[in-house]
């Protein structure tokens, strides 16, 4: 009887009527990055976005910290396969495998690019870069030497994965100011 009197009543579930739709709201890029990255990056790493180095070169992310500058590139081609010398690509015209200009060779001279616009401010750190294909999840690779990955996980893993000698904090900030300069 004194569990009878005790228990709580149910209440029965709320329903609106005429009531506006539930927009759900997408993660942005930067913050599915950042949600990746958190644990690794602590607070001595800087993230810029949209960084525009020329009418051509146009970096999606960059991280600077104390293992140096990272460059996060991203390519939207559907490649299948991929070599260090050719690119097959699904056409969505014509749903046949044609050849690409090479995203590693883009990637390379964009990475070579950035060191050499840093040298001729006269800073010297290192620059890494990784070519994220978030829409070829079935991409099939072989000796490519250039980091790719598909999400922002794999970014994660070449963080940790490098191990280099500590940038001094002036050196970040000469970098951190650059880039925040040619920030979009």
């Amino acid at each position: 009887m004194l569990q009878v009197m005790t228990a709580s009543v149910p209440q029965p579930p709320r329903r609106r009527f005429f009531a506006s739709k539930q927009v759900s709201t997408t993660t942005s890029e930067t913050d599915a990055l950042c949600n990746e990255i958190r644990h690794v990056c602590r607070f001595d790493w800087m993230l810029f976005d949209r960084i525009r180095l020329s009418d051509t070169i146009v970096i999606p992310f960059a991280l600077i910290g104390p293992k140096g500058l990272f460059l996060v590139l991203q390519n939207d081609a559907v490649v299948e396969w991929m070599t260090e010398e050719s690119c097959h690509v699904m056409d969505a015209e014509h749903g046949r495998k044609v050849f690409a200009p090479h995203p590693i060779h883009q990637s390379k001279q964009i990475v070579q690019a950035v060191r050499k616009t840093l040298k001729e401010q006269g800073i010297i750190i290192p620059i890494h870069g990784i070519t994220l294909f978030p829409n070829a999840p079935q991409m099939r690779t072989e000796r490519i030497k250039f980091p790719t990955g598909h999400s922002f996980k794999d970014v994660r893993a070449f963080i940790v994965s490098k191990k280099s000698s500590p940038v001094q904090e002036q050196e970040r900030k000469q970098v951190a100011f650059y880039l925040a300069q040619q920030q979009e």
